[in-house]
């Protein structure tokens, strides 16, 4: 078993790291790239350590989630509960009258950030995790190597000053 050591999410320099806010993101980057940025923790270093672990689940940003597919019954019968027609409705979420009609025929399915709103407003669960594309996503993760990564750096191209 090989040790593996960090390497900076920067400029891909393996080594030591230090943590640093760099246009409003937290990277642990190598004392070279920290002119780029703002430290955050200076005596906090990165530990070296003797590999990955595989995670048994998914990291909270490699989960998927999809609007249920028989999201317009839901939402019909959630606001006809309610005593809402489709015109109050559409008022209350500030939307138009058409648009939570296609929603109820199954013609058209909202955002995810509109479908959290929705089920805010009306009590019912139209989001679900959608496991199926989350392991796709996984294995992809899984796959890659330390060297496969790509940092910022593989995107940029520093100016070096005469």
């Amino acid at each position: 078993m090989s040790n593996k050591v960090p390497v900076c999410e920067m400029c891909g320099r393996a080594g030591n790291l230090l943590t640093a806010e760099i246009e409003g993101v937290e990277l642990k980057v190598c004392p070279n790239c920290t002119k780029f940025g703002k430290i955050r923790h200076p005596n906090s270093r990165a530990s070296v350590s003797s590999g990955f672990k595989r995670q048994t689940a998914p990291p909270k940003d490699m989960i998927e989630y999809k609007v249920v597919d028989n999201f317009g019954q839901l939402v019909r019968e959630a606001r006809e509960k309610k005593g809402l027609t489709q015109e109050d409705f559409a008022k209350l979420l500030q939307e138009r009258e058409g648009l939570v009609s296609k929603w109820e025929s199954g013609g058209q399915k909202p955002s995810l950030e509109t479908a959290k709103k929705l089920q805010r407003i009306l009590g019912v669960t139209l989001i679900v995790k959608d496991e199926a594309a989350a392991e796709e996503k996984l294995e992809k993760a899984d796959g890659k190597k330390v060297g496969d990564v790509l940092t910022l750096g593989d995107f940029i191209k520093v100016k070096k000053r005469k």
